[in-house]
């Protein structure tokens, strides 16, 4: 049976020792690819599955991290779903457990009970979390964590961030460059370190090209859909013939209140995004947005909680991924050498 192999038997096989095919199939440093390769191969071909418990007695861990998730992802829109989805394929690619954390009556007290306790190893906290109260003490709890996505106020927390300014300078400099006159922008919190950001995108873009911005072209909003669909009117409002929504879920709300009022996109008014967790619905064009990596931000994020739990005092590390564009139908197709 596949349960009775052993990592001998796959060693052996491999023609490595025990402890180089172990070192191989939990990814750590000191194994050539090849060899690495090759150990993963025989494993997979043997049916070997390692004894988690184990591991686990021998390492002092409980190979589970907590996904901390703030309120606003409860509702599981298309960002919560992506970046939990991508999370759990992340642990479990790394052979770690993926427990989901959110709020409860004493929720900070609850997830240090998880640790001291030995059921989790560290937190990864998502974005939308960031500022509310319990998530805030848990940062102070010296608690092995990363978050995804940039804090406003402190520099000591390991993160994963997406790269927010360039690409929205270079998706707002796309509806320029396609012959955009007037682009209009509605932002996410200013509270939030990625709207601000995606802002500053925006405004480099026109800074560029050496125009001037209207101060009355930016709207700013909740980053949900319902949000910008109640902007629709404002937007048409403004003599805007482009709109840079800086998330998807306010694109897709802003291309249905286009739509019902007969608007045409992109010859009326081209839109574009940032996230790419916009589907396309029937008869709703395929949104122009930036695209988030989310299975490499939560790789990186899983890879440098694991690091961290490696080192008793870690410094603070930073990771920046690197997203793309997506060009659509709601903006006009890109001239030859843009993007």
């Amino acid at each position: 049976m596949a349960d009775d192999v052993t990592l001998g038997e796959v060693a052996r096989k491999s023609g490595v020792s025990m402890a180089a095919a172990s070192r191989a199939l939990n990814s750590k440093d000191g194994v050539r690819p090849e060899v690495r390769d090759r150990v993963r191969l025989v494993a997979e071909a043997l049916g070997y599955r390692p004894n988690r418990a184990a591991r686990n007695l021998a390492g002092g861990r409980s190979s589970v991290v907590g996904f901390v998730v703030g309120s606003g992802e409860l509702r599981l829109d298309s960002y919560g779903a992506s970046l939990v989805q991508s999370m759990a394929r992340a642990a479990d690619a790394h052979d770690e457990g993926l427990m989901l954390l959110m709020d409860s009556k004493e929720p900070n007290v609850a997830v240090q009970n998880l640790i001291g306790d030995g059921l989790i190893d560290g937190v990864i906290v998502s974005a939308v979390a960031i500022g509310e109260r319990w998530v805030e003490e848990l940062l102070d709890a010296r608690v092995p964590t990363v978050l995804v996505g940039e804090h406003p106020r402190r520099s000591d927390v390991s993160v994963v961030n997406v790269e927010n300014c360039e690409s929205s300078a270079q998706i707002v400099g796309h509806l320029l460059d396609t012959g955009c006159r007037s682009v209009a922008t509605v932002t996410g919190p200013m509270t939030r370190v990625d709207a601000s950001l995606r802002l500053q995108g925006y405004r480099l873009a026109h800074e560029r090209r050496g125009l001037e911005i209207d101060e009355r072209m930016i709207f700013h909003s909740d980053f949900d859909r319902r949000s910008g669909y109640e902007l629709t009117e404002t937007v048409v409002a403004c003599g805007a013939d482009g709109v840079f929504g800086s998330n998807d879920e306010m694109s897709l709300g802003l291309m249905r209140g286009f739509g019902e009022r007969g608007i045409k996109m992109p010859d009326d008014i081209a839109i574009a995004g940032f996230d790419g967790t916009s589907e396309t619905e029937q008869g709703v064009p395929a949104l122009t947005t930036v695209l988030q990596p989310f299975q490499e931000i939560a790789n990186t994020a899983i890879e440098t909680l694991l690091r961290l739990m490696e080192d008793s005092d870690p410094p603070p590390l930073e990771q920046l991924v690197i997203p793309e564009i997506f060009f659509g139908e709601t903006t006009r197709n890109p001239q030859p050498g843009e993007g």
